[in-house]
């Protein structure tokens, strides 16, 4: 993994994390330094449950990417509204309710409302809702962007995925 990315910044230093990744390209912009990206290959770890126990298995390889991003954002979370986030938005505190008409769909956590609202430019909007896959996860730690699809790893995944970062 490369030592310049920013997976450690990210992750959440869990003992027993989730993803874990296995190989790390830089991808660059020939025409913007600014605008390069981080895709990992992870093994996607799942735990199951044996006699009382819980133990760890890798389920899946996937593709993961990570954004420097201009700003710290705070902490953000979209994904695609489904029913189990029509319930949870009910109680939690941290849901940006958008009047936004145009961006109903879509399930939106933030730590501040104010940094949210100022990530969702009207650009990032559009490039978000342009996103045809509905199981993806984006989520966003201070000046950190992650983006991936939670399916197995296929080349189309690694072109939309990449082609999402470089848009965002």
């Amino acid at each position: 993994m490369s030592k310049e990315s920013p997976y450690e910044q990210f992750s959440s230093f869990d003992m027993y994390p989730l993803f874990i990744p296995r190989i790390c390209y830089l991808v660059k912009d020939m025409n913007n330094s600014n605008n390069s990206f981080y895709l990992f290959i992870v093994s996607k770890v799942g735990i199951n449950s044996k006699g009382g126990r819980l133990d760890r298995k890798y389920d899946t390889i996937q593709l993961w990417g990570l954004k420097k991003i201009e700003e710290d954002f705070g902490y953000i979370s979209i994904n695609k509204k489904k029913l189990m986030d029509k319930i949870a938005g009910i109680f939690n505190s941290f849901s940006i309710n958008f009047k936004d008409p145009d961006f109903k769909d879509f399930y939106v956590v933030g730590s501040d409302s104010f940094k949210t609202m100022s990530f969702l430019t009207p650009k990032r909007k559009e490039t978000i809702k342009s996103f045809s896959d509905e199981g993806f996860k984006l989520e966003v730690r201070n000046s950190i962007l992650s983006f991936g699809i939670p399916d197995m790893l296929t080349v189309e995944n690694a072109e939309i995925t990449s082609k999402f970062l470089n848009e965002i």
